[in-house]
């Protein structure tokens, strides 16, 4: 073989060795896959609502323990509603008044009792610094309680209710979302709300969800 055509078989084979280093450490390109619902937690749904005087997990986003656990408030709104529950310690009846003004009165009443497995919610007002606290509608105002429902075993009664934050009745307080809400609670050994309070009562403060 002469060297010209050994020259040139000598440039095919450089030519060919580079073509396969090339292609051999060529960078593979990089793909993306999307994530599958299984690799991620879905955000947990809140539990549905339901008055029917059993307080479930999730069910409120708050919750505030009163009189020594005797009296606890749960609670939840979505922006337009207030939901709540009030769980007290007797086979009577169990109250909280919104805002008032001085003691008792002014306040945003609701109280509730459950009796002969029935559950009752007064929307109420309270006239005066130690009462009365007559149903709205004597006053000249309206029942806006829209839902409500109770429960009474071992001793303890559990009333839920659902409201308007704001309901435009003069007799019931404006609420707000993220709001501070000062309020009174109250609760007695009967099922009239006639009956004074003789379990326990105070007051306290909560905060309104948005």
């Amino acid at each position: 073989m002469s060297k010209l055509a050994l020259a040139g078989v000598v440039i095919v084979l450089v030519i060919l060795a580079a073509i396969v280093f090339y292609v051999g450490f060529k960078p593979v390109q990089e793909t993306q896959t999307a994530p599958t619902e299984k690799g991620y937690a879905a955000p947990q749904k809140a539990v549905e609502w339901k008055p029917d005087g059993v307080v479930s997990e999730g069910e409120y986003d708050h919750e505030l323990e009163l009189a020594g656990g005797k009296f606890k408030v749960y609670w939840r709104t979505d922006g337009e509603y207030l939901y709540m529950a009030l769980s007290g310690k007797t086979a009577g009846w169990v109250a909280i008044g919104f805002e008032p003004t001085k003691r008792m009165k002014d306040a945003d009443m609701i109280i509730g009792w459950v009796k002969d497995g029935k559950a009752t919610v007064v929307d109420a007002y309270s006239t005066g610094e130690t009462g009365p606290h007559p149903p709205d509608e004597k006053l000249g105002g309206r029942n806006d309680i829209l839902s409500y429902g109770g429960s009474e075993k071992d001793g303890t009664t559990v009333i839920e209710f659902k409201r308007k934050l704001a309901t435009g009745d003069k007799y019931d307080k404006d609420l707000r979302p993220g709001m501070r809400v000062k309020f009174i609670f109250a609760m007695a050994d009967e099922d009239q709300f006639t009956k004074k309070h003789n379990v326990a009562k105070g007051s306290g403060e909560l905060v309104l969800g948005g």
